[in-house]
């Protein structure tokens, strides 16, 4: 506690002062006695005083200095001053200082009680299915000059294919156990049941969970598992002795047991699967293929999906009907294998597709007189003629079985069909259609000098206009019939007068 008294030693002063009625004269250092004292500083939780202190008082008007703790950092000055009225001034000038974000933690959270400042805590906690490795809380402390969390984050693993049975928390304490199984296919590596130790690690180690069956489907040649079209489950375990059953992809057949068995050793039986269907290869004599469609890649000359456009030698005509001949999925050619058969002439027409444009079949062959086939008739129609109207596809000429569709100007509607095609007759099937001017119902068409009257919107307002039009139309021609008459007349006396002729006579109406 700061003490307050007299001064007892009296010097010059500069200033005059009244002391007990008497003018006396002070010097400027004795003024403070007058003063209060202070008692020690108080104790601060964030700072010290520089220097170690041997007295207990403390006059008016004393400094003292400070230093910041461990774990705070300076922000002000840092010194507490003896007031003059026995108590110790300051201001806060060390704060505290902070730790790191400590960054998220994978499969778990990490709770924020307070702050990251220094002496915070935070806690850790797993996502359900995962189990925690490491320590369960962390404190921001001093570590050298700066501040660290005492703890790093801990770990979420999940157990693969593992199972927890009973215990499971989102972080665990000492003592704490739980008990862990694994899914169906698989076998648990360790201890079912582990501990939380003191030192904040499992007991036994965490186990694991391995496979106990086969996975990974085998592939077989042409063949797949009939499951497949079932949406199997992606990384699939099946149970040792599990037997899966694979069928041939289309056109192929099978050339062994098409069964296959999950092992003891985790391994699927072996199985050569199937091979290609293949046709039989024709007898290509009398034969000029035209084109064909083959994969090379097949153990097969002709396989599945292969085709054959060919002619035939003069004497000889198709055995197909239109000179093409498939190979099927069963090994046959359909409708028969290319062959070409002896014969007289043959009334026909073919089709072949252009090699320039595979969709296209645009190529009409017929026979000669010798049966022998001509590939120089190019089928074309020519471009139709759409009055008020256009074509989507603008061409000058459209090859046998083209689709084209037609398309009219505004105001105009299709009359017949839209899309047409060109036959192999050249011609257009069905009919070109055309183009009609659209008029709104209740609409009357009246034609003036060779154009169409547009309809305004009130149909009746129309029509009553247009009688009015038509009677003064008639009232204009009478008008005109009657200065004819008139005229013709006069022209008439004129022509007795001058050449004497008989009297003419005239009706007019």
């Amino acid at each position: 506690v700061g003490r307050c008294g007299q001064s007892e030693r009296i010097k010059k002063f500069s200033s005059i002062l009244l002391w007990f009625g008497q003018m006396i004269t002070y010097s400027g250092r004795d003024i403070y006695n007058f003063l209060c004292d202070c008692g020690l500083p108080p104790k601060l939780p964030f700072a010290s005083p520089l220097n170690q202190l041997y007295e207990t008082n403390f006059k008016a008007g004393t400094v003292l200095k400070y230093t910041c703790h461990s774990g705070y950092r300076k922000v002000n000055s840092s010194r507490l001053t003896c007031g003059a009225y026995g108590a110790w001034i300051y201001s806060i000038f060390c704060i505290k200082k902070q730790c790191r974000n400590p960054g998220e933690l994978t499969n778990g959270k990490v709770d924020v009680m307070t702050d990251f400042l220094f002496g915070s805590t935070i806690h850790f906690s797993c996502s359900k299915g995962y189990i925690l490795i490491g320590s369960t809380s962390s404190q921001c402390e001093v570590q050298g000059s700066e501040v660290e969390w005492s703890d790093s984050l801990p770990e979420c693993p999940q157990i693969p294919q593992g199972i927890f049975i009973s215990g499971f928390k989102p972080f665990y304490t000492h003592k704490d156990s739980i008990v862990i199984s694994c899914k169906k296919g698989y076998i648990l590596r360790g201890s079912n049941l582990i501990h939380c130790e003191a030192h904040n690690e499992w007991y036994p180690s965490v186990p694991t969970c391995e496979p106990n069956g086969c996975s990974d489907l085998p592939e077989i040649p042409g063949a797949f598992w009939e499951k497949n079209a079932y949406a199997q489950k992606n990384q699939e375990l099946f149970e040792i002795g599990t037997k899966l059953k694979y069928q041939c992809k289309p056109g192929y057949h099978p050339t062994d047991e098409l069964t296959v068995t999950c092992q003891q050793n985790l391994i699927w039986t072996s199985s050569k699967g199937c091979e290609r269907m293949c046709c039989p290869t024709p007898n290509l004599e009398r034969i000029k293929i035209v084109r064909e469609k083959r994969d090379f890649t097949s153990v097969c000359a002709y396989a599945s999906g292969d085709f054959i456009f060919y002619m035939c030698e003069e004497g000889y005509y198709p055995a197909s009907p239109d000179g093409k001949s498939s190979c099927q999925e069963d090994g046959t050619w359909k409708p028969q294998m290319p062959e070409c058969k002896p014969g007289k002439n043959f009334e026909g027409t073919y089709y072949f597709p252009d090699p320039s444009n595979d969709p296209i079949l645009d190529y009409l062959c017929g026979c000669d007189e010798n049966a022998v086939r001509n590939m120089d008739s190019k089928i074309l129609c020519p471009k139709p003629v759409i009055e008020n109207g256009r074509l989507a596809r603008e061409k000058d000429h459209y090859v046998a079985l083209e689709n084209i569709t037609v398309q009219c100007d505004f105001g105009y509607s299709v009359v017949g069909p839209q899309s047409i095609t060109c036959s192999v007759n050249k011609t257009w099937q069905p009919e070109v259609p055309k183009c009609k001017k659209e008029v709104p119902q209740g609409c009357e068409q009246v034609i003036i000098g060779g154009k169409l009257m547009q309809c305004l919107p009130n149909p009746e307002e129309v029509k009553m206009a247009l009688e009015v039009y038509k009677l003064s139309l008639e009232i204009e021609r009478l008008e005109q019939e009657k200065d004819k008459c008139i005229k013709l007349r006069e022209n008439i006396f004129e022509k007795e007068k001058s050449e004497e002729i008989s009297k003419w006579t005239l009706f007019c109406n």
